[in-house]
Order: C-alpha cells, then structure tokens, then sequence
C-alpha cells in the first residue's frame, strides 16, 4: 500500500472562493468532523527500573478518559533484563481507583479501575531477541494479537517505554501463522511510538516490517542525549537555556502534582522525569495534536519520515523561543516548547483528583474555528496573496472564564529546505483575524502554511490555566 495512504486527509479545493480575491471572507473548510474518537493505546513499560516510569504511569492514568488504555504490560529493558513488575502497574491503579469518583465529577469517560486491572499482563523476562521464537508467546504478546484482531475499526497504538520484546513475539507469531495479506492488513492497523530503542527486539521488528508505522528517536544505542524526547526533562539534570526547567522542579512538582491518592505516588526522580510521557502525549486529543501526521508537531514532539517507502518516522528541529528570550533550534525544542500547556494541564487533573466540586477546580476551554466544533485540522485552499479571515467565535468555557486567544504561524511542519515569506496576521490577539498570504515566495510552487489557534482560559479563582488548539493547514497556489 502506498506510504501515506491510509493517513492523508483528502485536500479542500475551493475553487469558487479563488475569484474572490483580496476580500476578508471565510475561507473555505472541509465539512464538520464526526465526534472525537478515543485513541486506543497499550503501553509497554520497564516500571521500576527507575522512577520515571511510575511518574509517566501516574500521568497516563489521568488521561484514561481521552485514550482508551486496552493494555498495560510490564517489560524488560537495556536496563531491567531479567524480570518485570506488573504489581507496580496494580498498584498506581489502585491509587487511580480512589481518585476516581472525584475524577468522574470534572470529566466523561474515565474507566471503572477493575476494567484497566483486567488488561495489565506480564511480558516476557527476558530481554530483546531472546524472548522471540517458537513457543515464547506469553499473555502480554496475545493481548496484543488480540487487540489488533478486535472488531475496531481504530488502529492501535503501541506506547514502548522500554524494550519491545512482547510486540515482537506478537508479530513473530502473526507472521508465522498468517498470510501474508493478513500479516499486512494486521501491519498496517499497528501504529508504534518508541522512546528510542531500548534492546534489539524493536529494530528487528522494523526490519523485518518496514512499513510499519514507528516514531522514534534514532541514534546510537544508550545515546539518550541525541533524542528528541529529553525535550521532556532532560534540563532538570543537563542546563539547558531553553525550556523552562521551573516546571520540572522538585518545588514544583511538590506543590502541583505529588497530592492526594494519585499524585501521592508520583515518585522522586533518580534522573530525568517523565522520559516516557511523551508517546502518549502525543495521542491526546488536544486540537493540535494530529496522530496520523507526526511531522504536524504536537505535544509529544515533531518527527519526520524518513523515506517514503519506510514506515519510519525519526527526530526533526523545531524552532522555538526559549525561557531565557532566545531563539532555540533542535529536536527537543518540539517536546519543550509545549511544556507549560502540557504542564499545567497534568497539574489541574491532579486538582480534580482533589477536588468532589466541579466549582472548586478549572476545566479546558472548548474551542470553535469557522463554526467547526471538532478537533481536527481545517484544509483550506487560497491563491498568493489573498485575505482569508478566521473566527473563533463559539469558543466557550464550562466555568465562564475570561479566555485569552493568540493566532501564530508555526512554521516548523512546513518543508524546510525552502524559505518560506511569513503571513500578516493582522489581530493575532483577537477572538477573529483577517490573515493575508504573501503575494510572492521566495520559491515558487504550492505552499502550506500550518496557522495555530491557541485558546488559554484565565481561572476566575487563580491557579493553572488550561490551554486548547485548533490547526488551520492552509495550501497556497500560485495565481
């Protein structure tokens, strides 16, 4: 199957509005999404093998209202080869159990805890390569099978914290029982989001099935400062200018996220925090995160494919400005850059955890772009040149807060080889803004322009403030 076909939306061509030249209308949008669908997800971790896998584990299970968590296996890693600790698994969830009624007031969807008990499996103890092969299914590499082969029409996230021994075996298995049509259709509803690798299991697995669906960072083994995801926290432990490390502070974490039954057991860090947060960042449905499109940026990072006949997508550079005022570029800068919304998002679910009053804590905005109410990115088709106009009129707040809007260009999912003239955003600050295209570019040919809107409530009570996207990808045509 070709490389991008199952994951490309189809481009809106207005070409009706192209004799409309110059005038500040409505640009024209692709027809209202259907209702947002919960990312299905099963996570594979090495828990224990340091801190930051129960830190992730505890913000994972905040977010089990927006992804539907199918499965939680623990595994072995570069550095836990020999066991694995599914009872440490148990025991966040029975913290997330007594959080949950006050979790139910604030928000739709979360799972009974019984029911994210009943998909926790052990992984293989063995580490990488020798864990797969005849006879070395185990329940974690069925559960797998099974999730894929399930009636659902979604695909399946795989969220690899460790080594990926289990899905190996599941494909092992799959290859050596199926079609080779089977094996493909079941391929191709795979999707993979490695934190780097961390044994041999996951690189064969790519180059046994090249057109499998992978984000990851890729490096020499261990190499970890070369991966995008240190973005997350490695400046908690490195200096880095850029991000703002105050959010990463043991004082901060202490006052926002170590509280209650469910932030109580977010553990001291050894090293960094949170290493593996950002493969399930990635998936929340957020109004800027696009799963299907990796090289979109969001807050799990920004990768791009590394060929067109390969599956793999790897670390690119976003630009950003840093805490200290200047300007940064690297491949962390696309995790770091998004830290304060990811942040302060992560520390109000805690405050739900807390809190039996809806009226006692703050919830996200709900944003509306062109009268569209869902989350997915808006295709719209001008000419060089032309004004369009985009409207978040709709936009709402479930507490009545004030809510403050910013319009910007985020120019890094663009190509980068070809320089590209900025667009005038003429109210950036505005509820609505009249935006006009360059009328020239340095390069000719078809241009996209990837325009943000950025929604950020401001809490009546103080506290956090929740922050809310909306991606307009506008193509520009030449006249």
């Amino acid at each position: 199957m070709p490389r991008h076909a199952s994951h490309r939306r189809r481009l809106v061509r207005a070409a009706a509005a192209l004799a409309l030249l110059g005038l500040a209308l409505p640009a024209f949008a692709a027809p209202a999404p259907p209702p947002v669908v919960k990312p299905r997800a099963v996570i594979l971790t090495d828990v224990l093998n340091e801190p930051d896998d129960t830190q992730s584990l505890v913000r994972a299970l905040l977010y089990s209202n927006e992804i539907d968590l199918v499965g939680l296996v623990a595994t072995t890693s570069t550095w836990q080869k020999a066991a694995v600790h599914p009872e440490e698994i148990r025991r966040v969830i029975a913290g997330y159990g007594q959080a949950l009624p006050n979790l139910r007031v604030h928000a739709a969807g979360y799972p009974d805890a019984d029911k994210l008990l009943s998909v926790v499996r052990a992984g293989r103890a063995d580490y990488g390569l020798a864990g797969v092969g005849e006879g070395k299914d185990t329940e974690a590499s069925r559960l797998i099978i099974d999730a894929v082969d399930a009636a659902d029409d979604r695909p399946l996230w795989i969220c690899v914290w460790g080594g990926a021994v289990d899905l190996a075996q599941a494909l092992y298995h799959v290859e050596k029982t199926r079609s080779p049509e089977q094996v493909a259709a079941f391929v191709g509803k795979l999707r993979v989001y490695s934190i780097s690798d961390q044994d041999d299991a996951g690189p064969w697995v790519r180059a046994r099935f090249p057109q499998l669906f992978w984000i990851a960072s890729i490096h020499a083994f261990s190499d970890y400062p070369q991966a995008a995801w240190q973005g997350m926290s490695a400046d908690s432990v490195f200096p880095d200018p850029g991000p703002d490390t105050r959010l990463m502070s043991p004082a901060w974490l202490d006052e926002h996220i170590r509280q209650g039954p469910l932030g109580g057991l977010y553990p001291k860090p050894l090293f960094a925090i949170e290493g593996d947060s950002p493969s399930f960042l990635y998936l929340i449905p957020n109004g800027l995160n696009v799963t299907e499109h990796p090289e979109y940026g969001g807050w799990g990072g920004r990768y791009g494919a590394v060929s067109a006949r390969l599956g793999l997508y790897a670390d690119t550079q976003d630009t950003a400005v840093g805490a200290d005022g200047k300007t940064h570029t690297s491949n962390r800068v696309g995790i770091w850059r998004w830290r304060e919304a990811s942040q302060n998002d992560f520390a109000n679910r805690i405050q739900w955890t807390l809190a039996g009053d809806p009226k006692t804590a703050n919830h996200p905005p709900r944003v509306v772009l062109q009268g569209d109410r869902g989350l997915a990115p808006l295709e719209l088709t001008v000419r060089y040149g032309e004004k369009i106009r985009l409207d978040a009129t709709g936009t709402t707040d479930p507490d009545g807060d004030a809510l403050r809007y910013r319009w910007w260009w985020y120019r890094d999912p663009s190509p980068p080889l070809f320089p590209m003239t900025p667009p005038d955003i003429a109210s950036p600050d505005a509820v609505a803004t009249d935006i006009v295209l360059p009328n020239a570019q340095p390069v000719p040919g078809e241009k996209v322009y990837h325009l943000v809107l950025e929604v950020r409530d401001r809490p009546k009570a103080g506290g956090l403030s929740f922050v809310r996207y909306r991606r307009a990808v506008v193509h520009v045509l030449p006249k």
